[in-house]
């Protein structure tokens, strides 16, 4: 069975504000939605985040950036990658698959 990995994160809500609060879509059901994304680093920065989050960028903002036009993402936060506390050990039946 694959393990997730639980991921947290804290979100600048000035900086939405401020910078991509036109990006925010009203659905059919009145909720509000921003589209965000996240980008995994390397190697954990210097405060040991392991991915940054910001906001998607738009269809026109994407084909800008195609063109050649420099395009600037709203960074919104970032957050880290924790390994699954509650994983179980292997069982007998686990064991005695293994082709040894």
């Amino acid at each position: 069975m694959k393990q997730g990995r639980r991921r947290t994160m804290s979100i600048c809500l000035s900086d939405i504000k401020e910078n991509a609060a036109h990006k925010i879509v009203k659905a059919g059901n009145g909720k509000l939605y921003l589209p965000i994304e996240t980008y995994d680093y390397d190697e954990p920065d210097r405060f040991d985040n392991d991915f940054s989050v910001s906001v998607s960028l738009s269809k026109e903002e994407i084909e800008a950036k195609r063109s050649g036009q420099q395009v600037m993402r709203v960074f919104i936060g970032n957050g880290r990658i924790w390994e699954d506390l509650q994983a179980q050990p292997p069982t007998q039946d686990d064991i005695d698959d293994l082709p040894f």
